[in-house]
């Protein structure tokens, strides 16, 4: 239901379940955390894309239970965690339906593409679930007026408010797969050591107080000018 192929440094994950509304079962979100940590060594830049008219509309609440809660948050929880240690970057290509768990991966995703047509939505407070697992990622990406109410609402959100909220990086107008791959060629023509460290900067700096970062950038920035000698 998840399918991988990789071009090189560049992987692709595409969600593959586009009668069910590419929803996400739980051998699914063992299988992307698996993808995650597999490719963590081999690949720069991974994009992750929903086969059909909508990226994910969340997880399967059709899928029969089986084990504790525990186990089941367990695997959840796990792709989480393999996401956020790819040390590459994170694309995410999403039209239609982006809810629930697919909102979550939209904010772990270090760019996000939409379309016009994307639509985002939490509804788990409507089934009397707390999100805390997107909660969690949405401390470090939305202002927490905008993460609450978007939580406790469970309204529906636009491309464009996706946008100015900082949910995504773009909105495509035109062919929305011909952004992505025109970003991930930029990517794939820099120097791969100045991308990863990029991305590796701005996470450390974000945990430090304000008035460490400028001593903290003095080292990082001397360190790596040294490591290319």
């Amino acid at each position: 239901m998840l399918q991988f192929k990789a071009d090189g440094r560049i992987g692709e994950i595409v969600i593959n379940r586009p009668d069910a509304g590419n929803a996400f079962t739980g051998e699914m979100a063992r299988q992307l955390g698996e993808i995650m940590r597999e490719v963590a060594q081999s690949a720069d830049v991974v994009t992750i894309r929903g086969e059909g008219d909508d990226f994910t509309i969340g997880r399967d609440r059709h899928e029969p239970k089986s084990g504790s809660p525990y186990d089941a948050f367990r695997q959840i929880s796990a792709a989480n965690a393999a996401i956020a240690a790819f040390p590459g970057i994170v694309v995410s290509e999403v039209r239609g339906r982006a809810f629930g768990f697919g909102v979550g991966l939209v904010m772990r995703s270090d760019i996000a593409f939409a379309s016009e047509n994307a639509q985002f939505r939490l509804d788990e407070v409507e089934h009397g679930i707390p999100p805390m697992f997107i909660m969690e990622a949405m401390a470090g990406y939305l202002a927490p007026k905008h993460a609450l109410e978007m939580v406790l609402s469970g309204r529906q959100l636009g491309a464009e408010e996706a946008l100015r909220i900082g949910l995504v990086s773009s909105v495509e107008s035109a062919a929305l797969d011909k952004a992505v791959d025109r970003f991930v060629d930029t990517l794939r023509r820099r120097d791969r050591r100045v991308v990863l460290a990029c991305k590796r900067y701005l996470r450390a700096a974000a945990k430090l107080p304000a008035d460490a970062r400028s001593a903290f950038a003095l080292v990082e920035q001397t360190e790596f000018a040294l490591s290319k000698d």
